[in-house]
């Protein structure tokens, strides 16, 4: 999920904590720091942490314990500055687990530890109306665009709720603007969140996409299939893909006597390979490849028999045939089970 809508959730934790009235900025700002905590498990990916590890991404920072442990401290903090300890920790307990339960609402990445160090199954909630945002700086482009402005219009009134007046301090027509305000978000609710189908579709039709699918795709199968699954049975339940990326990590590279002489002077391995319609279409570096007997042309089995089996493949069943906005459904597998879906707009 994007950070539109746990920072909605800090700053109307923040009202909650100081009784009902307006908090001070300073305060808002504090509670969605908070609020926002969990994702700090990102700083692993340049370090080697892998998305699917107990430590990666909506891995342990988003279990219940963990949301315990740092409530906890925060209440602790509070109370060493004479706050009170058992009304800051459950706010800030709540605001932790919120973050977890929110992501595993998305419509795509991974599920959440929840019950991490006890399990490391990652689960998804059985409603998932919100979709998956771009980490990092894939968020700056439309597909994140389109994130941030879903969940500010599903977190609206939390937004609002943090900055009301009182009852006793409205003014004139402070009402009225609530209504307006209701009803606008009550239509935009329903224009976005009635279906994910429905909102692709109002998505798609303002920004007049062009997405052409693989033949037997199905997008109400697509959003049945979970991480685990195995490539076979995503073949049966949705056919072939369009396109495929196999990835042989260097430690992966074959090993008979006679690939070690063809690429004893050049780097290890033929790395990485795209193919269309389940023929190479491309090699990212060409003269390892084609030493190894691998080049353009060729079919995926007959790559198999050279190369083996990749460790890691993405299988493609969206395009674009004008190269313009389109709905990317992609799945993309480690040991030949589903690691990640994706589910977004790519142009």
């Amino acid at each position: 999920m994007a950070s539109v809508g746990h920072v909605a959730i800090g700053m109307a934790a923040a009202r909650v904590y100081h009784n009902g009235r307006v908090p001070p900025w300073s305060s808002m700002a504090a509670w969605s720091a908070l609020s926002l905590l969990p994702d700090a498990d990102v700083v692993g990916f340049p370090l080697g942490v892998l998305y699917g590890d107990p430590w990666g991404h909506r891995g342990a920072t988003h279990s219940l314990t963990m949301s315990l442990a740092v409530g906890l401290a925060v209440g602790l903090t509070a109370r060493g500055l004479r706050r009170r300890f058992g009304w800051t920790g459950l706010i800030a307990t709540a605001v932790l687990a919120s973050h977890a339960i929110l992501d595993t609402m998305t419509d795509g990445g991974l599920g959440c530890a929840l019950l991490w160090p006890f399990d490391l199954t990652r689960y998804f909630a059985p409603w998932r109306p919100l979709p998956v945002a771009p980490i990092g700086l894939f968020f700056l482009s439309l597909n994140g665009a389109i994130v941030a402005v879903t969940e500010l219009v599903f977190f609206g009134p939390l937004w609002v709720l943090a900055v009301w007046p009182r009852k006793g301090e409205l003014r004139s027509g402070t009402m009225t603007i609530g209504a307006v305000l209701t009803a606008l978000w009550a239509a935009s609710l329903w224009l976005i969140s009635s279906s994910n189908a429905a909102r692709d579709e109002i998505v798609g039709f303002f920004l007049r996409e062009d997405t052409a699918y693989a033949s037997g795709f199905s997008e109400e199968v697509f959003r049945t299939i979970t991480a685990g699954e195995s490539d076979e049975e995503v073949r049966r339940l949705i056919g072939p893909p369009v396109r495929e990326t196999w990835l042989y990590p260097p430690e992966d590279a074959p090993s008979t006597p006679a690939a070690e002489r063809a690429v004893a002077s050049l780097p290890r391995g033929c790395l990485i390979l795209s193919f269309e319609n389940g023929v190479v279409s491309k090699t990212f570096d060409v003269d390892v490849c084609k030493n190894l007997g691998v080049e353009a042309g060729m079919s995926t089995n007959d790559v198999k028999g050279r190369l083996g089996s990749p460790s890691e493949s993405c299988w493609q069943y969206t395009w674009s045939p004008r190269e313009g906005l389109f709905r990317l459904r992609m799945v993309c597998f480690m040991g030949r089970r589903v690691a990640t879906l994706f589910r977004r707009w790519e142009k």
